[in-house]
C-alpha cells in the first residue's frame, strides 16, 4: 500500500500532465498539459473583454451552446488526465484498496464542470424561453415565441384594423394560463383551450426589423403589469420609456399615468375604438344638476329639451390609459409577431404621443418585481414623507407588502419597495409614478457586478416566470453593450402628470392628455439631457 498512485493522481487533477511528469514521463505529461496552454490562453482573453465583454458573449446562444460543448471536453480530459497518472504509478494492490480515494477524487473533478453544465443550460433556457428567437431564414419562418395571456383578455379584437392579407399561416404558440386548465380554469374556457392553442393567422411577411443599434439612440417601454390576486386581468399601471443617448450615454425615464384618456392613437388605428369610444362617452357623461340629461347636452332646436349632440369620434383611445393592452391583446393580425400584441399596440401608442421611436417593450409582473429588488439585496430610496402602508401581495395566500419608513435615506426590500411604489390612498397616481422612475433609477445605479452575479439564479426564473418582451435573442449583446455605456450620473426623470400635461379633463375627471407638450419636453430633454428634465435641471429623485 502506498500513496504514491493518488498523489500522482490528485497532481494531474490540479494540473493535467503533473502527476505523469511525477511518474517521469514526460512526453506523456506533455501531451495532457498541452491543452492546458489553450485554456489558459482563452481565458486570458475572456477576462480580457471587461465586464460588458464577458456578458456580450454570455447572451449567445451560439457562445453558451459552445461552452457547454467544451466543458464536457474538459471533464472527459481532465478524467483521463487523472485516470491515466494513477494507473502510471499503481499496480494491483494499490488498485484493490485505492478505489474509494479516487471515486472521491473523480467526483471532486467532475463537481466544478457539472456546476457549469448547469448554469450554462439553465442560462441557455431562460434565453430562448423569454427572448423572441430569429428565424433561421426571414422569408419563410417568423420569430418564435410565447404570448403570455395571464388573465382572460377585456374586450377583443373586433376593433382590430385589417392589415395587408396574404396566403400565409402562422401558428402561434401559448403559453397555458390557469384559466384554461382542467380543475382550476373556467369549464368553457378549457373546453376551448385546443382551438386557442391551435389558432391559425394569416399574417403579412416576415420583415427583420432594423436593429436600433444602428443608430444613436436605444429607446424600451418597461411596464409594470398589476396582475395579481382580487384584480380583474393584467393592467399596465406602470408605464415607464427609457432612452439611451449611444453617443453621450445620457438616459432619461418618461412615465406616463395610467389615468390618461382620449390619448391620440397611430394613423392605421384610428378608428378602431369608434364602437368602444361612444360607450365610453355615454359612462362619463354626469348629471349634476339632475335635471335628467347630461350636463354636456344642450338645446339645440329651441323646444327647452336638452339633445344629444352628434358624436363625433376623437380618434383616440377612449379608456384608461392602462387598459390599452387589455383591448388589443388579441390583435394577432396587426402584430402577427409579437409575442404580445398587447404591449405592441402600447408601443406604438405611446411612441406616437412622444413622436419618439421605441425599439422594444418589456414587462415585468408584481411578482417579478418582489423577487429582483430581493435578488440584488434590496435598494436605497430617499423617502421624502412618512409611510405606514400595506397593499396586497403580488401571490395568493402571501402576506401583504407593508412599508413603515420615515422621510430620509432608506434600505427597502421587495416587498417594502413593492408597497413603496404601489401605494396612492392619500397620496396620488403621480405621486406614485415618481417613486416608480425613482425606484427604477435608484435599482439601476445601485447594483453592481458582483450584486448581479450572487442574483444570477433568481435573474433566470424571474426572466422565465415574469418577463414579457419582443427583444430579439441575437439583439441581446448589443443591447449588453448599450447598457454599458449608460452614464448613471446622467439620467433624467420626468413625469407626464397634470396640469402641465393635459389639456383638460373629461366629463368623469380624468386627465386628457397634451400630446404637443409631451412631445415637447422630449425633444428638449433628448437636445439638452439632464438639465431639461425639470425647471431647475434637479432630479425628482434627489
Amino acid at each position: 500500500m502506498t500513496w504514491g498512485p493518488i498523489l500522482a493522481a490528485l497532481l494531474s487533477a490540479l494540473v493535467p500532465g503533473a502527476g505523469q511528469l511525477y511518474a517521469r514521463k514526460p512526453l506523456r505529461a506533455a501531451l495532457f498539459f498541452l491543452p492546458t496552454v489553450g485554456l489558459v490562453g482563452a481565458t486570458y482573453y475572456f477576462l480580457d473583454l471587461g465586464t460588458i465583454g464577458m456578458a456580450g458573449l454570455l447572451v449567445r446562444p451560439s457562445f453558451l451552446t459552445g461552452l457547454l460543448a467544451l466543458d464536457v471536453i474538459l471533464l472527459v480530459w481532465r478524467t483521463a488526465a487523472v485516470i491515466d497518472a494513477f494507473m502510471l504509478t499503481s499496480d494491483d494492490s494499490d488498485r484493490s484498496w485505492a478505489m474509494v480515494p479516487m471515486a472521491l477524487l473523480l467526483l471532486a473533478v467532475a463537481v466544478p464542470h457539472l456546476v457549469t453544465w448547469n448554469y450554462g443550460t439553465d442560462t441557455l433556457d431562460a434565453l430562448t424561453t423569454t427572448f423572441v428567437a430569429a428565424p433561421a431564414d426571414a422569408q419563410f419562418g417568423p420569430p418564435v415565441g410565447t404570448v403570455r395571456i395571464p388573465y382572460p383578455a377585456v374586450g377583443g379584437p373586433d376593433g382590430e384594423p385589417a392589415g395587408p392579407q396574404i396566403t400565409r399561416t402562422v401558428y402561434r404558440e401559448h403559453a397555458r394560463p390557469a384559466v384554461f386548465r382542467s380543475g382550476i380554469g373556467d369549464p368553457d374556457a378549457v373546453s376551448v383551450w385546443i382551438d386557442i392553442a391551435n389558432d391559425v393567422i394569416v399574417a403579412p411577411p416576415y420583415e427583420q426589423p432594423e436593429n436600433p443599434l444602428d443608430k444613436d439612440r436605444l429607446t424600451i417601454l418597461l411596464v409594470g403589469g398589476d396582475a395579481g390576486p382580487g384584480r380583474e386581468g393584467l393592467r399596465t399601471d406602470s408605464m415607464n420609456v427609457v432612452t439611451i443617448d449611444l453617443v453621450s450615454g445620457e438616459a432619461a425615464v418618461f412615465g406616463f399615468p395610467r389615468n390618461f384618456k382620449l390619448m391620440p392613437l397611430p394613423n392605421r388605428f384610428k378608428k378602431s375604438f369608434v364602437d368602444l369610444e361612444e360607450r365610453v362617452i355615454e359612462k362619463d357623461l354626469t348629471d349634476l344638476d339632475e335635471d335628467g340629461y347630461p350636463d354636456t347636452w344642450y338645446d339645440q332646436d329651441g323646444d327647452l329639451i336638452p339633445d344629444e349632440p352628434p358624436f363625433e369620434s376623437c380618434e383616440c383611445f377612449p379608456e384608461m390609459l392602462n387598459k390599452v393592452r387589455q383591448y388589443t391583446v388579441d390583435w394577432t393580425r396587426t402584430y402577427p409577431y409579437s409575442p404580445d400584441p398587447g404591449l405592441s399596440a402600447l408601443k406604438d401608442v405611446l411612441s406616437n404621443a412622444m413622436d419618439l421611436p421605441i425599439d422594444y417593450f418589456l414587462m415585468v409582473d408584481m411578482g417579478g418585481f418582489v423577487d429582483l429588488i430581493d435578488a440584488i439585496g434590496g435598494v436605497d430610496v430617499l423617502v421624502k414623507e412618512p409611510y405606514h402602508v400595506t397593499v396586497s401581495s403580488p401571490e395568493e395566500g402571501q402576506p401583504k407588502a407593508s412599508i413603515n419608513v420615515e422621510p430620509g435615506m432608506n434600505h427597502l426590500d421587495g416587498l417594502e419597495a413593492l408597497a413603496y411604489s404601489r401605494w396612492r390612498i392619500g397620496s396620488s397616481d403621480y405621486h406614485r409614478m415618481r417613486r416608480q422612475r425613482c425606484l427604477v433609477r435608484a435599482a439601476a445605479t445601485q447594483t453592481d457586478t458582483i450584486t448581479l452575479i450572487k442574483a444570477y439564479p433568481t435573474i433566470l426564473d424571474l426572466m422565465r416566470e415574469s418577463i414579457t418582451t419582443d427583444i430579439p435573442i441575437e439583439a441581446l449583446p448589443d443591447l449588453v453593450w448599450a447598457a454599458g455605456q449608460i452614464d448613471l450620473n446622467n439620467v433624467a426623470t420626468v413625469g407626464f402628470i397634470p396640469p402641465t400635461y393635459n389639456t383638460g379633463r373629461t366629463p368623469a375627471n380624468f386627465p386628457i392628455p397634451n400630446v404637443d407638450r409631451i412631445r415637447w419636453k422630449v425633444r428638449q430633454v433628448i437636445e439638452n439631457g439632464v438639465e431639461a428634465q425639470s425647471s431647475s435641471g434637479t432630479s425628482e429623485c434627489s
